[in-house]
């Protein structure tokens, strides 16, 4: 039995099979935390239901809350007492919920921690409105009203629903508007922008070169006079937008009864998250989530979508590997299979050696230092004088970063 051991671990097989178990349990931690961040992170998309409660302070004074709820945990009584609020003799568990209550330019803050037994009459309101918005946040509240031109057109009470369906109508109208006011700025404007921009180059570059003879000049305020008219007509065509664009508001009241009068250009989307069926949460959920990878960021990165990075990313493997894999696969066959094992060799196999222990940062700050200051600049004086001060290579970019 001993011999056949020694025979066993001599013949490698438990290394093989240590090494499996290794991959194998690696495999698993991995997807597992794949799992968790994907429980966590995709449930966000999903619309969260509306709880409305009746909170009492320390001092005794109650008001309405109004928002989702995030996350509850349980807190010792001493940290509640800590944060200067009274906590009776003999509790020292406290259960507190972190409450969603938007509002930020109503209340300064979208978040607030609250006491479970501060907490009463909780309900969820069929008529409560979640409103999306291109600055500041959700809003949660009630519709109250609808305003035209600045003339209130209709209003109804808190608890009323009678306006719900002419309030979607105006915010659908309003995000069409905002799709072609986007084509039209990102689009057609600014292609204009970057002719005219190629026509300053070439006027400074002719100075430079002192070839900015009247004729040359005037081709180029001919062809600069046609581009800017043509800018004023589409500019004049965004004007045009921009009026029906700001045309209706909204008037809703918080759970609290202070009215804040919000205009359909800031509303990304308006939805009673209370009343929504199976099928519409569902199909929120799928809009969220194509949104979130196919939209650009707003309100500094905290809304909105991720699509930038996921192009930049993927953008900058695939000129990363085209630039990097035909030199790293000749090195790696010429050392390996022609290089004969001298002093350059050994410096070389030294130098991929250490660099494979050399934290990702210190790249990173070489890089900027050497190819985006040191290279981009000089390659920038010498073929891109014309466009200075703007860099065009001495800047970071995806091609310095790949």
């Amino acid at each position: 039995m001993q011999v056949s051991l020694r025979k066993w671990f001599a013949s490698g097989s438990p290394w093989v099979w240590l090494n499996a178990g290794a991959v194998a349990i690696s495999v698993v931690l991995v997807l597992g935390l794949l799992g968790v961040i994907a429980s966590r992170g995709l449930v966000h998309f999903w619309p969260a239901s509306l709880q409305e409660y009746q909170f009492t302070d320390s001092q005794g004074a109650q008001m309405t809350v109004l928002g989702e709820r995030v996350q509850r945990e349980q807190v010792t009584a001493e940290q509640i007492r800590n944060s200067g609020l009274d906590v009776p003799e003999g509790v020292e568990i406290l259960d507190r919920q972190l409450i969603k209550v938007g509002n930020r330019d109503l209340y300064g803050s979208d978040f607030r921690w609250v006491l479970e037994r501060q907490l009463s009459d909780l309900t969820y309101p069929a008529n409560a409105v979640t409103i999306e918005r291109r600055e500041w946040g959700n809003f949660y509240g009630y519709i109250v009203g609808v305003k035209e031109n600045g003339q209130v057109i209709a209003e109804q009470e808190p608890a009323e629903n009678k306006l719900w369906e002419d309030v979607k109508a105006r915010t659908e109208r309003a995000t069409a508007i905002y799709k072609h006011i986007q084509t039209l700025e990102g689009g057609d404007i600014g292609t204009i922008n970057y002719e005219l921009e190629k026509l300053r180059i070439e006027e400074r570059s002719l100075q430079l070169k002192g070839q900015d003879t009247p004729q040359k000049l005037a081709e180029l305020r001919a062809e600069k006079t046609a581009l800017q008219a043509k800018y004023a007509h589409l500019e004049a065509e965004l004007m045009e937008l921009y009026t029906p664009f700001k045309r209706d508001s909204l008037l809703i009241v918080t759970a609290d009864g202070q009215q804040k009068e919000i205009n359909f250009s800031e509303v990304v989307r308006l939805y009673q998250p209370n009343s929504q069926s199976l099928w519409q949460k569902i199909q929120h959920y799928i809009m969220k989530l194509i949104e979130f990878v196919s939209d650009d960021p707003r309100e500094a990165n905290t809304e909105g979508g991720i699509f930038p990075a996921i192009f930049g990313t993927v953008l900058m493997v695939m000129i990363m590997s085209l630039i990097v894999t035909p030199f790293g696969v000749v090195a790696a066959v010429y050392l390996r299979e022609y290089a004969s094992q001298g002093f350059v060799t050994r410096t070389i196999r030294i130098a991929v050696n250490n660099l494979a222990g050399v934290p990702s940062i210190v790249y990173g700050v070489f890089g900027l230092g050497f190819f985006v200051y040191f290279i981009g600049g000089n390659l920038d004086e010498l073929f891109y004088a014309p466009a200075l001060p703007a860099p065009t290579f001495g800047t970071p970019g995806l091609l310095w970063a790949s």
